[in-house]
């Protein structure tokens, strides 16, 4: 099996919180979230923060926590099922202390300073604004993977998280059952 590291996975959520829950790889993966250092690193890839903040074990768990309560909170939700009410407290939970420690401005919350949990704040309001505001209608979890994503597609078709990777992977699935089942 290969490791990956958070830095290593594409950002294909479309969204932030589903880029952050997407770092959950599976039940059989290893961890992605290795340490504090892979969290800041991937804050950054991802645009949550512009600089490095310092590295926290807390700012660690806290991502990890929130990262189980947004897979919690949208899986169903792409799935067409309900949110576990704990997962939505936790949710609810994450966005309050997020919304606390921010200074408003027009269109977003800023934070400022070099805490580690600048890493994680914006992904707890992002959930939340998606949980609020959608689009629910376009939230899709991958037909091969358990990523989360939104579909931007025209007709809203896309049933895979990344061409690149999933839908190639059920693509040459299909093709070669279609081979097998020819040659009979």
């Amino acid at each position: 099996m290969v490791t990956k590291r958070a830095t290593d996975l594409k950002l294909v959520g479309g969204d932030l919180a589903l880029d952050l829950a997407n770092t959950l790889e599976g039940a059989d993966t290893p961890e992605t979230l290795v340490d504090a250092g892979e969290l800041v690193a991937w804050a950054l890839k991802a645009g949550v923060i512009d600089a490095p903040v310092r590295r926290s074990d807390h700012a660690l768990a806290a991502a990890r926590d929130l990262r189980t309560a947004i897979f919690a909170v949208f899986h169903p939700l792409a799935t067409g099922g309900e949110s576990p009410r704990e997962a939505l407290d936790a949710l609810a939970a994450a966005g309050a202390e997020a919304a606390a420690h921010a200074r408003l401005q027009p269109g977003a919350y800023a934070w400022e300073g070099d805490d580690p949990m600048r890493a994680v704040w914006p992904c707890a309001t992002a959930a939340v604004d998606l949980l609020r505001h959608g689009p629910l209608d376009r939230l899709k979890a991958c037909d091969v993977c358990p990523w989360l994503f939104i579909d931007a597609s025209r007709n809203h078709s896309r049933r895979w998280c990344s061409m690149d990777e999933c839908g190639v992977r059920l693509k040459m699935q299909r093709y070669r059952e279609r081979r097998a089942t020819a040659g009979r």
